[in-house]
């Protein structure tokens, strides 16, 4: 992950090992970018998120379909509920989207991954592992 952030005479600031940060918490209204990696059937997303006048870029989010993430956004908001908090933790030297770390909580995303016949999978595993919906 790497941060920019716009200082008071214009320039934009960039840091890009932030040693400081193991831990970032964001909404889904605070993403401000993102993509999908080549080759990850749109699984794997590389998000950027501003948060206090800091944008976060290059946050890990695993999630089968994008916009199964965005009907769960809508309902919470239909149901009064308060945005769900997305917290990416640190692995190694990236960070990503954790489902159990998030407030509240995701249940298990229920997806399965064959070790023995790996032509046959849907999801690769590091989906199966890390993602959200």
């Amino acid at each position: 992950m790497y941060t920019t952030k716009r200082l008071s005479d214009g320039q934009l600031d960039w840091d890009y090992d932030p040693k400081d940060i193991n831990s970032l918490e964001f909404t889904f209204d605070q993403i401000s970018g993102a993509w999908h990696l080549p080759g990850t059937a749109g699984q794997h997303w590389n998000l950027s998120a501003k948060v206090n006048n800091v944008e976060y870029h290059e946050i890990h989010l695993s999630v089968t379909c994008w916009l199964n993430l965005v009907k769960h956004e809508m309902a919470r908001l239909r149901q009064g509920e308060s945005p769900q908090i997305y917290v990416a933790l640190r692995k190694s030297k990236n960070y990503w989207v954790v489902a159990s770390e998030c407030i509240p909580p995701f249940p298990p995303n229920g997806l399965t991954y064959n070790q023995d016949n790996t032509r046959n999978n849907i999801y690769s595993r590091e989906t199966v592992r890390n993602a959200i919906l």
